[in-house]
């Protein structure tokens, strides 16, 4: 499957390390606005125009209810010429989840300027706000529509391992099989929380960092028994 343009890379973070509602780099899940009709754009701003079409259109439905003739009409194009830039409507759907996944990394990141030990609270932060600003977008994205596709599976898949990565490797954890389930298994839990929260605003998402936070500190004290020790 061919690859989207890399993402920019992401600007340095603010100086508040663990402000929930700080706004990271490249944060939000929409797109800028398309190119004006008519331009004639490069193979790879087209392509990035599509995409960010995708993004803004995708917002608020699934990704199996995007039109694909909707997407080359605000482009200003045909169909058909959409295809030279996607070979499939699949093709083009991974596309643009895949951008959208890329802009959850880029905010869901450590913190540079935090102390070591505050290293998982800092990504914990950092994702939990982002879903917070960005609840409709990310349900859509994430939760809705990918059923059993495996390209979008896969893609999922590769955000919930590399949160997790990112996690072991701040908590200077050995990345082993019961370290990673555990991890992998305790992100799906704090995922739940959040969009339970940005939709419901039962707590605090600074309460529900905190709360994340010292699950897992009880979770990986237990990890051995994973390993049968």
């Amino acid at each position: 499957m061919s690859e989207e343009p890399a993402a920019h890379p992401a600007p340095t973070a603010p100086s508040a390390p663990l402000a929930v509602s700080a706004p990271p780099a490249e944060s939000a899940l929409s797109a800028p606005p398309a190119e004006p009709r008519g331009r004639r754009l490069s193979q790879d701003d087209r392509r990035r125009q599509l995409i960010g079409i995708g993004l803004q259109m995708l917002a608020s439905r699934p990704i199996h209810a995007l039109s694909i003739d909707a997407v080359a009409a605000e482009a200003g194009i045909s169909r058909g010429l959409l295809f030279h830039y996607f070979p499939t409507k699949q093709h083009y759907y991974a596309a643009v989840v895949r951008a959208a996944a890329r802009r959850l990394l880029n905010a869901a990141q450590a913190h540079p300027h935090v102390a070591p030990a505050e290293q998982v609270r800092s990504i914990v932060a950092a994702y939990v706000g982002f879903i917070d600003r960005h609840l409709e977008p990310y349900v859509a994205f994430f939760h809705r529509g990918a059923g059993a596709d495996a390209d979008l599976q896969e893609i999922f898949d590769n955000v919930r391992d590399t949160l997790t990565d990112r996690v072991l490797a701040a908590s200077k954890l050995e990345a082993n099989p019961a370290s990673r389930m555990t991890v992998r298994a305790w992100w799906a839990l704090v995922e739940s929380l959040a969009v339970d929260q940005a939709t419901h605003h039962a707590t605090t998402s600074e309460a529900l960092v905190r709360y994340a936070v010292d699950v897992l500190a009880d979770l990986l004290a237990r990890v051995d028994e994973l390993r049968g020790e």
